[in-house]
């Protein structure tokens, strides 16, 4: 057995067994759980200020008791000794914003007085308001008292059932609220006011009063002010307007050794120094309606500094299609080819997304430059560093060969819908769905470049790419997560040359999260837009991090059948955080295994790469 083959297959169980010791929490590598956020209807809505209520001045009235004073035992005044009248009845005011007919004289106060010596003389009916009383009558002087109230005794008795207490054998010209509440006059005017029973209190208002709020007769009526008219720039939230901005930096340097054939495309044997820079800005402005709709303008670019590539894939050894074995065909997926110009380039920059977006309680809908719904919902083996096994931005070695995020449109412009997060709450799995669809997948990024032409290549046109994912996660009781992704892609090949065949690839990744450790891994099979030239990639990875100190460890490996690639890599790297900076170094290694021409015959040649990096990134 070659030693590629057996590190190909004893790699992943040493991660594997190495993983086993603890499961992650690390930062997600997936490009679907960077994009998630909080929403607008996630947000509490804010409640409108209440306005405060005016603090009541009310006192509540106490008459005085003006019952005579008897000596124990006795139910006589004394002989001689005056039966002394305190206080006088309470007339209230009527309001001033609706003046009240009242009686037409106030009760006077009365003298108490016994026997024979009492003389009443009756004083005329009040006029009475044409406003009916709603309340329904009861006798006070037979007993039935407001609930809560101290029952008292009436210094005179009544002489029938429905006399007034006020005057004994008097004929009732009012008549008393029916309920067990004082009858405090309407807010309105026109109806009678009875003042309050001697002897009495009214501590409390009247049914259905708030507490503290002026009473319905007291002071002038306030009214909630009238609502302004809105204009259609508040109804559509222009007025409120929400902008975000966010980056990302890079900067590294490595020492590299390589080993390979003289005829080999890229950078010499022996050893070299080499850099990479990478940048990332994205701008959002944003208005949310009424409704909670959030609407807006989603921009973002990015630039690169990698010498060895430009997107993923490249030029491999010289492997023309006259040679029997060799493909004059370049993968849509790999973008791995044989023959042809180098399209490497040392820098490059490229605006990555330009859309409009709506995100509702519904779900949230892009139009635009954009990814796609196969590569919103992958996942990657987890990892600290700017740099990886798999799916790595950048590349010191320039032999990175392993991707697994299903990227079949690239950039190129779409509509996607990606669901809420469903079902969390009955089944206890969260549940995310997503869908895009692109007219053409020709569009060209930073690590996605599809788009180019070469003389003597020949590369399938895709069109009419549909995309859709699934995302599944659980937390457990525990603190252990769980997310598992799946996608597809499909895509109709256009220019009909033989070869070439209708795009298909699927992909699936599971990630684990336990304390402080992460674990996961992730598959990727493609079609590569050919009939007989299946590009597959894995990859698995495991993160540590109880602090701002981590260690990442990760391992991809990729196979391409177009071009009998094979190859091998892994990152071991350690971390530091300083708030938004982050201080990286680690070691990268890459071997990887391709057809040549040796000397007019084709011949499998091997690459090494070993490189020893430290980098420094910085978000905001």
């Amino acid at each position: 057995m070659s030693a590629s083959r057996l590190l190909s297959t004893a790699t992943p169980f040493v991660i594997l067994a190495v993983a086993g010791m603890g499961l992650a929490s690390a930062q997600s590598s997936s490009p679907f759980a960077t994009k998630k956020k909080q929403q607008a209807w996630d947000m509490p809505i804010p409640t409108a200020p209440q306005t405060a209520a005016q603090p009541s001045t009310y006192q509540p009235y106490s008459a005085p008791n003006t019952a005579p004073v008897y000596p124990r035992g006795s139910s006589t005044p004394p002989t001689g000794q005056p039966v002394v009248n305190v206080g006088r009845i309470y007339q209230p005011e009527a309001p001033a914003y609706a003046p009240m007919r009242t009686n037409a004289q106030s009760l006077a106060a009365t003298k108490p007085v016994s026997g024979s010596d009492y003389n009443y003389n009756p004083r005329p009916a009040p006029v009475v308001s044409e406003t009916p009383d709603f309340g329904k009558p009861i006798s006070l002087a037979g007993g039935n008292l407001p609930p809560g109230l101290p029952r008292q005794a009436s210094p005179y008795q009544s002489a029938a059932p429905s006399a007034s207490p006020y005057a004994p054998q008097r004929a009732q010209t009012t008549q008393a609220p029916s309920t067990a509440t004082p009858n405090y006059g309407s807010p309105y005017g026109g109806g009678q006011s009875i003042p309050p029973q001697a002897g009495y209190q009214q501590p409390y208002p009247p049914t259905g009063q708030p507490s503290g709020q002026p009473y319905p007769n007291q002071g002038p009526t306030s009214y909630p002010a009238p609502q302004q008219p809105q204009s259609w720039k508040d109804r559509l939230g222009l007025g409120n307007l929400a902008t975000m901005l966010r980056g990302k930096f890079s900067l590294g340097a490595a020492a590299t050794y390589r080993d390979q054939p003289p005829n080999q495309i890229g950078p010499d044997d022996a050893w070299s120094e080499d850099f990479i820079g990478d940048a990332e800005v994205e701008f959002e402005v944003s208005a949310i309606t009424q409704g909670g709709l959030e609407y807006g303008l989603n921009l973002a670019a990015r630039a690169q500094h990698d010498a060895y590539r430009r997107g993923f894939g490249g030029r491999l050894a010289d492997c023309p299609p006259s040679v029997a074995g060799c493909s004059g065909l370049k993968g849509h997926t790999s973008q791995f080819y044989t023959v042809g110009e180098d399209t490497a380039e040392d820098f490059q920059a490229q605006l990555e997304s330009a859309h409009i977006f709506l995100r509702s309680a519904y779900g949230d809908v892009t139009v635009g430059r954009d990814d796609g719904a196969a590569y919103l919902f992958s996942l990657g083996a987890p990892t600290l560093l700017a740099i990886g096994a798999s799916n790595s931005p950048v590349d010191y070695t320039g032999y990175d060969s392993v991707k697994t995020v299903n990227d079949a449109s690239g950039f190129a412009e779409k509509i996607t819908y990606t669901s809420p997060r469903l079902l969390g709450d009955q089944i206890g799995v969260g549940v995310q769905l997503g869908v895009s669809y692109a007219l053409k997948a020709d569009a060209c990024g930073v690590d996605y470049c599809v788009d180019r032409d070469i003389a003597g290549l020949i590369r399938p046109e895709i069109e009419d790419v549909f995309e859709a994912g699934l995302a599944l996660d659980r937390t457990f009781e525990n603190g252990m997560s769980v997310e598992g992704t799946f996608s597809y892609a499909r895509g109709s090949e256009k220019s009909g040359f033989a070869g070439l065949d209708d795009l298909q690839s699927y992909g699936a990744g599971l990630e684990l999260g336990y304390g402080d450790w992460t674990l996961g891994g992730s598959w990727l099979q493609s079609n590569n837009g050919l009939f007989d030239g299946d590009y597959t990639a894995y990859d698995a990875g495991v993160t540590w991090k109880p602090g701002a100190l981590g260690f990442t460890l990760n391992y991809g490996h990729a196979e391409d059948e177009n071009v009998n690639l094979t190859s091998d890599q892994a990152v071991f790297g350690v971390t530091y955080d300083f708030d938004k900076f982050t201080l990286g170094t680690g070691v990268q290694y890459v071997s990887r295994t391709s057809d040549g021409l040796v000397g007019g015959v084709l011949t499998p040649l091997d690459q090494t790469a070993t490189s020893a990096f430290v980098q420094g990134s910085f978000k905001f």
